[in-house]
């Protein structure tokens, strides 16, 4: 597979991502939140390490990380807490706007102030509810979980402005797949598409195995499965464009550059896929035992591996061997 010679500069996320790249960076969640220099093997702190935390967001020169003890926010430079709130229930890690809104597993949701933590309204749903997708156009959130509905928040008073019924419960948080619509991955295969502003059904993107992630690039919108099959939807029209086996068995995406998707299975095999050729997927290989990759470039990766002593992570580099 052919790369392209471009520079690819990393994005700072309003959406949780782990691991999480900002220049060179990188925030990673496992156990504890630990932040690496990319080109440096041991971590540069480490933090919250023993408690169960999840992925990351990054606010100004905080760092917010959801966790089953309440959400943290440490200081970037020195992983310090900055504050901590809802130390008794476990919280998603927040989509960030000009507030930060947080799901929980206890069923409510969260607009909270992102810089000291203060809350400024919380609704509570039944079952547990994800961290929204931000529609700042609209003025609204839109969010899903354990119920067969989802629902569509007003992010100023978190007053309900639509609720609409699903044949299943949500597949992890809603997506933002741009041109003003979200995306909710349901268990029974499917993926209902909703006009973020309006509220109305755009589309009902069909599937036979339940997705594992929803991910949108230059107007196509590709969805993983646990069949390890990948989907490719035009974004517009929400047709189906494409679908490829690429592995045996629950293929995830993982952070991954524009027009590239990093891509692994339950097997471990790890697969860098150039979404200009995507008959043609790279194989990446790793040293053996590896977790939580992360694309970097056209051409480079970091993974995590275990260490014992200390407790903690490292990080290793590895370059795709792709022609």
């Amino acid at each position: 597979m052919s790369s392209l010679l471009i520079a690819i500069c990393p994005v700072q996320a309003a959406s949780p991502q782990n691991p999480l790249l900002l220049d060179n960076s990188i925030y990673v969640s496992q156990q504890g939140v630990y932040k690496f220099d990319r080109n440096q093997r041991e971590p540069l702190w480490s933090s919250l390490v023993g408690i169960e935390t999840f992925e990351p967001v990054i606010y100004q020169n905080l760092l917010l990380v959801g966790s089953t003890q309440g959400l943290y926010a440490l200081n970037l430079e020195t992983g310090l807490i900055a504050w901590h709130i809802e130390k008794k229930h476990t919280l998603f890690t927040p989509t960030i706007a000009a507030r930060a809104y947080a799901g929980s597993v206890h069923g409510e949701l969260y607009s909270i102030d992102p810089r000291n933590g203060n809350i400024n309204w919380r609704r509570q749903f039944t079952g547990w509810i994800y961290s929204p997708a931000v529609d700042e156009k609209s003025n609204k959130l839109w969010t899903g979980g354990q119920a067969h509905q989802v629902y569509g928040i007003d992010i100023d008073d978190g007053s309900l402005q639509y609720q609409l019924e699903t044949t299943q419960e949500s597949v992890f948080s809603a997506v933002d797949i741009d041109g003003g619509q979200t995306a909710f991955n349901l268990f029974d295969g499917s993926t209902l598409v909703v006009e973020s502003g309006s509220g109305k059904i755009a589309a009902i993107l069909q599937g036979d195995s339940q997705p594992n992630a929803i991910y949108a690039d230059a107007g196509t919108i590709y969805r993983s499965h646990l069949d390890g099959s990948l989907m490719a939807f035009d974004g517009p029209g929400h047709a189906l464009k494409w679908r490829q086996s690429l592995a045996t068995r629950n293929l995830v995406i993982h952070p991954s550059q524009p027009g590239y998707l990093l891509l692994s299975d339950q097997d471990r095999t790890l697969l860098l896929l150039n979404l200009e050729q995507p008959d043609s997927p790279c194989p990446v290989e790793p040293e053996s035992p590896w977790m939580l990759p992360l694309q970097l470039d056209s051409k480079n990766m970091v993974y995590f591996q275990k260490s014992m002593q200390p407790p903690g992570l490292t990080l290793v580099q590895i370059r795709a061997q792709c022609k």
